[in-house]
């Protein structure tokens, strides 16, 4: 038979496999614990929004660094429990994918559900008729026509799209990947995401939205207005930022302030010269072709002389390769094919991680290299050929940057226990890196390790290098190339070193981003290396210290010492969370239009006009700057800042203020509930907690406490509970579905309390749960009757109500859009009309009663004849109370030792069963030798019922099988009567016994 602890796992059992349907549970099952998963408020905000919406149609913009990624997991998660999707599609840039694999395997998603959708493997997930799971695949694969058509064909329940930004209008990813897996499908939910989903061009921005809402009006000038903008929010749109977490969401410093600092770095006079001489070089050919007609003229010399720039000016011995390079003669390729321009355009125009190339970027450069090497006169060779051993002189003499580099990291490796990463952009540059500092300091080898498109192209290698940074003490210092500069997240660094200047911030942002974020726990230091040169010192006082607001800085003890630097000046945390998008406004024909200003146009422009011409371009990106903020804070385009009670009001809905509070009231129970585990507890704060010889466990994850609930089988179990008020709780599952299709919106549990008939969810319930076991005295398996229907009905409107206040962006969306007229009429959005409540069976019942201080002591004064009436009129109570629960009651002879035998006809089950009585709120009872030697012989047959509060006129009773097991008891030895046993509830449960 089951015992106490048996009936407490089991209400336990019970409770949180309903609450496992939670918003704030079920993304956070399963989920690896390396390292652990934090969820925040901004993060189930949207979880719990989102959830109940069919379909969901959203954009999420939150700044970068806010875990987006863990965003749309969760909710991928949270509508898998539901029933909701299968099959999920993760459509993002190919150098993503194996953060995204490692995002899905740290949420608990088994590797077997994780499939690589790639030109080799289509084939043989096509023949296993693409099983359920999630499908990660790159936008280069999908717009390609041969893919996007069978694609398209699959159903696809979620489709989450990563760097939405890159699905610019005029794109061949938003024709045919946008129209067609996400316009085409209006039923299916699909969620945006991006850092940047306005770049400052309205007619972009709104066309996004448009494949999201495929039921807005045609066009955009018409959504072009702060009425639509404003009903996007919280709606089609979700947009936060770090000091909105730190300020509103949290109200603590979840993110850490950031510095950015520029070291101009003095140089010997032949390394100035090398650079002076090598701008002067190129600048003479686009002077030379400014005339020429065609691509040669408009591309491919700009895109030669930016390559040659900027490849020469990484290191000395990325000069050295690149300008040999261009020396060796070589047929050159038939022709120079425009797919081999864009590529390099693409790479040198916007960065790497715009790129879908299956190659290295380095070889589409010496591809590129290779071809428009043979267009160098004699005179040019001359010239390349002096640069070129320049450049080996230089690296002969000494590197000034290297040498100032290498200070830096003495300093930093010394003075703190950070860890550091330094990007470069080119992989000859990351090779001559590490092979010079190891020459200076072959004892850093144990701690220093190098991710580039080797690694990532590798992934066990890309993993294991990863990790071995992540994990080890010892790996202090990563360089790294710009194909982990987006969405490779390396927060337990927090100094970043730029060696080579990023002529576009975008490209500085990004790399930003990859340490200052969530789960960084220090000040984020980044820092760029500027040598005294024409080159660099243009970028520096021409774009740096204008769009970074720079000042000068003071650094105790400066980073780089002796007189390698000469100056440093710094950015803090707000000049890093305003970077201007590298936008600029033109005039042509007339028309007014926009320019992205890339890297490529920038060092053009410093080319072409010195200092001067980019001094022009930068003021033009800040002119736009300022013009875009207007526009977009005149029609409240992104986000209007929510309060402090705006957000508790929705996060409230899910009957907690948010993962810590729920966090709380869960360790809470289980720490109530150890003992009935078999958990030893070692400590409270934190919660450590120990079952039999195994290791000690710190518990501080969701996933962990659910670690400890046994597998049971499902009964309906009934506990009571000493309490400070009465009442009477039945623990009843809700269900929010669309009556439409029958698709489950929300889950939850509610108590009922039908003594009072207040509802009880979230956190008042699970406090309810942990006070029960802290007070119990009674635990049974016992069927479960309804509550009463109002009260039913009472419950489940509650929790529609929450419900409906989830979706309330949406209704008031669509009924603000069609006020204006912008938006076509249709049936596939949920209405709150759609939503229908659904109560079922109650599991559990907690019983609260309210008992007298001591145990045998009676409050109220009782004659003899008053104490045989209310020993009658307890044994009929109980006879009622059987006959009730379906059992057949009879009273027996007193010689038997006990008063009633009830037999249960179904099962043949038989209980004996002794009645106490008690005119007073006493819960105690007194056996003779013979009763209680009954009670140690019968065991589980044996049942101690003690009916009280008789006196009030509103008996209540507690009941308790096998009393010598499950209740306190002590011997009384009385003057000239017999010896007599008096039996007192176990509060908690918690063993008793004699004493």
């Amino acid at each position: 038979m089951t015992d106490i602890h048996e009936n407490v796992k089991a209400f336990l059992k019970s409770l949180l496999e309903e609450l496992s349907y939670h918003p704030l549970v079920a993304p956070y099952l399963n989920v690896s614990g390396n390292p652990p998963i934090e969820p925040f408020i901004h993060q189930v905000e949207v979880a719990s929004s989102l959830a109940p919406r069919n379909p969901i149609r959203v954009l999420i913009g939150d700044e970068i660094g806010l875990g987006k990624t863990i965003t749309a997991i969760s909710t991928a998660k949270i509508l898998e429990k539901y029933g909701r999707v299968r099959r999920i599609l993760i459509v993002l840039p190919r150098v993503l994918i194996m953060q995204w694999r490692k995002e899905l395997l740290r949420m608990g998603v088994p590797a077997s559900k994780i499939m690589h959708l790639e030109r080799d493997t289509v084939d043989s997930l096509r023949a296993r008729g693409f099983p359920e799971g999630y499908y990660l695949a790159s936008m280069d694969l999908l717009k390609r026509e041969e893919y996007i058509g069978e694609a398209a064909s699959i159903r696809w329940d979620l489709i989450i799209i990563d760097e939405v930004h890159k699905f610019g209008h005029k794109t061949e990813r938003f024709w045919r990947i946008g129209k067609k897996l996400v316009e085409a499908a209006p039923k299916r939910n699909v969620v945006f995401l991006s850092a940047t989903p306005h770049r400052g061009d309205p007619e972009d921005y709104i066309k996004r939205l448009q494949l999201l809402d495929v039921f807005l009006v045609e066009g955009w000038s018409l959504l072009d207005d702060r009425r639509f903008y404003g009903a996007t929010h919280g709606s089609l749109l979700f947009r936060r930022t770090k000091e909105d977490i730190n300020k509103i969401y949290e109200q603590r410093e979840v993110f850490k302030p950031a510095h950015f600092y520029a070291g101009l770095i003095k140089c010997r006079g032949d390394e100035a010269e090398f650079i002076r001489r090598l701008v002067d070089f190129l600048r003479s050919k686009l002077v030379e072709l400014a005339y020429e007609k065609g691509v040669l003229a408009s591309r491919v010399i700009p895109l030669l002389t930016v390559l040659i720039f900027k490849r020469a000016s990484s290191s000395p011995y990325s000069a050295w390769t690149t300008l040999q390079r261009m020396l060796v003669k070589r047929a050159a390729p038939a022709e120079l094919t425009s797919e081999l321009v864009d590529d390099v355009e693409g790479l040198l125009g916007a960065g790497f991680e715009d790129s879908e190339l299956d190659e290295e970027p380095e070889e589409t450069f010496n591809k590129f290299l290779d071809y428009t090497s043979t267009l160098l006169s004699e005179r040019d060779r001359r010239e390349v050929a002096a640069l070129r051993d320049m450049a080996r002189k230089i690296m002969g003499e000494g590197d000034s940057k290297l040498e100032a580099l290498t200070a830096f990291l003495e300093e930093k490796l010394e003075s703190t226990d950070s860890k550091i990463i330094v990007f470069t952009e080119y992989l000859d540059t990351l090779k001559y890196l590490k092979e010079q500092i190891l020459q200076r300091h072959p004892e850093w080898k144990g701690m220093l390790l190098t991710l580039s498109s080797e690694e990532t192209l590798d992934e066990r290698k890309f993993r294991r290098v990863k990790e071995a940074f992540e994990t080890s003490v010892r790996r202090r210092i990563l360089l790294a190339t710009d194909v982990v500069a987006e969405g490779v997240n390396l927060q337990v660094a927090n100094i970043l070193v730029n060696y080579e200047i990023p002529w576009s911030l975008i490209k500085l942002e990004q790399r930003l981003g990859r340490v200052w974020r969530l789960g960084q726990k220090r000040e984020v230091e980044a820092y760029t290396l500027f040598m005294n040169n024409v080159a660099d010192r243009a970028a520096l006082k021409g774009m740096y210290r204008r769009l970074l607001n720079l000042k000068r800085a003071i650094l105790k003890p400066k980073p780089v010492t002796g007189e390698r630097v000469i100056l440093y000046l710094s950015a803090d945390t707000e000049d890093l969370q305003r970077i201007p998008p590298p936008v600029t406004f033109t005039a042509k024909k007339g028309k007014r239009r926009m320019e992205k200003v890339t890297e490529l146009k920038l060092i053009n422009a410093f080319i072409r006009e010195g200092e001067a011409g980019l001094k022009r371009l930068v003021e033009s990106i800040l002119a736009a700057k300022r013009e875009i903020e207007r526009e977009i804070n005149l029609k409240g385009v992104l986000r209007i800042p929510r309060t402090r009670r705006e957000v508790e009001e929705t996060v409230r809905q899910t009957g907690f203020s948010g993962p810590r509070e729920f966090m709380e009231c869960l360790l809470r129970l289980l720490k109530a509930s150890s003992e009935h585990l078999g958990l030893e507890v070692l400590s409270e704060e934190p919660l450590r907690v120990r079952r039999g010889k195994q290791m000690p466990v710190t518990v501080r994850a969701i996933n962990e406490v659910y670690g400890f609930i046994p597998k049971l089988d499902g009964r309906s179990v009934k506990l009571t509970a000493i309490s400070d008020v009465e009442g009477e709780v039945s623990l009843v599952p809700v269900r929010i579905v669309d009556e439409r299709d029958g698709s489950l919106l929300y889950r939850d549990v509610v108590g009922i309390d039908v003594s009072s008939g207040s509802i009880l969810r979230g956190a008042d319930l699970l406090r309810l749960a942990a006070d029960t076991v802290e007070g119990l005295v009674a635990a049974e398996e016992e069927h479960i009757s309804d509550p009463p229907f109002s009260l039913q009905l009472k419950a489940a409107e509650q929790v529609k109500a929450s419900v409906l206040n989830l979706i309330n962006p949406v209704a008031l969306y669509l009924s603000m859009l069609s006020r204006l007229g912008v938006r076509n009429p249709e049936d596939v959005w949920l209405r709150p009309s759609n939503v229908k409540p659904e109560i079922g069976k109650p599991f559990a019942k907690i019983r609260l009663v309210k008992v007298a201080a001591e145990a045998g002591v009676s409050r109220l004064e009782v004659s003899e004849e008053e104490k045989r009436a209310v020993e009658e009129e307890a044994v009929r109570i109980v006879m009622e109370i059987e006959r009730g629960e379906g059992r057949i009651p009879s009273t027996v002879p007193e010689k038997e030792h006990y008063d009633v035998k009830s037999v249960d006809p179904s099962t043949g089950e038989v209980r004996k069963i002794e009645v106490k009585g008690h005119k007073g709120l006493e819960i105690y009872g007194e056996l003779t030798d013979d009763e209680a030697e009954l009670a140690r012989r019968e065991r589980d047959k044996y049942w101690l019922y003690i009916v009280y509060d008789i006196g009030s006129g509103k008996p209540k009773y507690v009941r308790f099988r096998n009393p010598i097991e499950t209740m306190n008891w002590k011997k009384l030895k009385r003057v000239k009567t017999e010896t007599r046993y008096l039996f007192w509830p176990r509060k908690g449960g918690k063993s008793g016994g004699e004493g």
